[in-house]
């Protein structure tokens, strides 16, 4: 049994209607730095993306999300340690196949080099591809996590 994502090519074109007010409106992907129109399929992230990044969402099996868009920056491998979790045994304990790769998914992070709190942006250029840990770390060195309390962290 293969992974259970929504397959894209099952994906229905949207109505003559909405694609004329689409262009009409001159709508654009909400991923910064993208300036390809909406897509013309329905589905997830239709009405903010154009189809290569509709694709890479979540439901797809990608790891965007069009709420944060930044998350469209993720990667798979640390770019401070290396870690891949698709290399890392442990996730074979996981026997559900959309269960594992979800899982593994969320063990990577787009960290803003430059924190929107500081004026960074959710450009590529902005994000770096890094794993939890490594991720945790910074945000700590940082003082990132300065205004929780310590009861509120654990």
């Amino acid at each position: 049994m293969g992974v259970i994502f929504r397959n894209p090519s099952q994906d229905k074109m949207k109505s003559l209607d909405v694609l004329k007010e689409q262009q009409n409106l001159n709508l654009k992907c909400v991923v910064p730095g993208c300036d390809e129109p909406l897509s013309i399929y329905e589905g997830p992230g239709s009405d903010s993306l154009c189809r290569d990044h509709q694709c890479e969402c979540r439901e797809y099996g990608g790891f965007g999300n069009p709420s944060e868009p930044h998350t469209f920056h993720k990667g798979w491998e640390c770019e401070e340690c290396g870690y891949d979790p698709r290399k890392d045994p442990r996730f074979d304990k996981i026997t559900d196949p959309e269960l594992k790769w979800t899982a593994m998914r969320y063990q990577m992070h787009g960290d803003h080099i430059v924190p929107r709190a500081l004026g960074g942006t959710d450009h590529k250029d902005n994000i770096k591809k890094v794993c939890r840990p490594c991720h945790d770390i910074k945000s700590f060195i940082n003082g990132d996590f300065a205004n929780k309390t310590k009861k509120e962290i654990k």
